[in-house]
């Protein structure tokens, strides 16, 4: 869709006990001890978004009678139990009340940002329900409205190229786009087309000719107001903050260039065009290789670590990360579900506005 240019613990050791010769008084006092010392500083536990530290203090040791070792022993185990709650604890409520998951990974300073689009700066629900819908419900009457024009021309032929391509890679359900002629009919090339874009659609193809021809009847319905696009509340705040301190954005989607400019450009929050420096679709690479971004931060003219890029997709991430860029994982509603394992490797958000600040 759109180019975008981006880019602990210290444990306190225990003082021994020396205690008096109470009988089996002494074990319970020497192991309440040690619950007393670590409680009372896990209570002053430390935390950040990212890491969070505890230190302990050495604590002595009373060498009193027996009676005395029965209260400490009584108030020990209250401590204990109060101490069994997670040292980590106000870690993980800080990381709850940001919205990420993440309190191991720091994000460094940056200057550029490379956004994905589809569950990161627009639901998912708007491309599944909307978007694709609005394709495959009116293709037959584009197909006819706009037949002899020199886009749809275009279009088509670069659908008969890509079909010809899978047919021969034995694809299952690729089926050839006719070429008209005296003995094939308009219709027939018709059906075709619709055949062929149906399946690609069906099983969500990142192909450069499909979103060539999406973004062509896209076109249509965000010029003649029957499409806005949908951008998350949080997405222009953030926006506003990065450009303010002078970093660059830009937009890197599977989507075509043409079908990016126009989500942003008549978007219902209006046109949002102006905050991009550039647009990237899978001409310049798929998403999932991470040579494609390697590509784009040459071309941003910019390390790949000085660049943030931003995707719900956790294969893009890795390809970003692979490449050198720093990266974050959007968790919208109706998102892919992330694994525990991608939790823990990644910094997790569910807004633009909990992105950690560089460190």
């Amino acid at each position: 869709m759109v180019l975008t240019r981006s880019r602990s613990n210290n444990q306190g050791n225990a003082a021994p006990s020396t205690t008096a010769s109470a009988p089996k008084a002494a074990p319970a006092k020497r192991k309440s001890n040690a619950s007393a010392t670590k409680a009372p500083k896990a209570a002053k536990t430390e935390s950040t978004t990212d890491v969070s530290t505890a230190k302990d203090a050495d604590a002595p040791v009373a060498s009193d009678p027996a009676p005395i070792a029965t209260v400490e022993t009584e108030k020990s185990e209250t401590i204990a139990t109060e101490s069994a709650e997670p040292a980590a604890a106000p870690a993980e409520e800080a990381a709850a009340a940001t919205g990420s998951t993440n309190t191991v990974e720091a994000i460094q300073a940056y200057d550029a940002v490379v956004s994905d689009i589809e569950g990161t700066t627009t639901p998912i629900v708007f491309v599944k329900e909307i978007l694709f819908p609005f394709v495959t419900s009116k293709l037959s009457e584009f197909l006819k409205k706009n037949w002899s024009s020199k886009e749809m021309k275009k279009a088509v032929e670069e659908l008969r190229v890509q079909a010809a391509k899978d047919v021969a890679d034995g694809l299952p359900d690729a089926t050839l786009i006719a070429t008209e002629s005296a003995d094939i009919s308009t219709e027939k090339v018709h059906e075709d087309v619709i055949a062929s874009i149906t399946w690609q659609m069906k099983a969500d193809r990142k192909i450069a000719a499909l979103k060539t021809f999406q973004g062509y009847m896209w076109k249509e319905g965000y010029t003649n107001g029957d499409l806005k696009g949908e951008i998350y509340e949080d997405v222009i705040p953030a926006l506003d903050q990065w450009k303010n301190e002078g970093k660059k954005l830009y937009i890197y989607s599977s989507g075509s260039i043409e079908a990016q400019k126009l989500l942003f450009g008549f978007s219902e929050k209006g046109d949002l065009l102006h905050y991009f420096s550039g647009h990237y679709d899978t001409t310049i690479g798929q998403k999932i290789e991470s040579e494609s971004y390697t590509k784009i931060a040459s071309d941003i003219g910019l390390s790949p670590n000085r660049i943030l890029f931003l995707s719900d997709n956790i294969h893009e991430i890795v390809a970003a990360k692979k490449a050198g860029f720093q990266a974050v994982v959007t968790d919208r509603p109706g998102n892919a579900t992330l694994s525990e394992e991608d939790r823990k490797d990644n910094i997790v958000v569910k807004s633009f506005l909990d992105i950690p600040k560089p460190q």
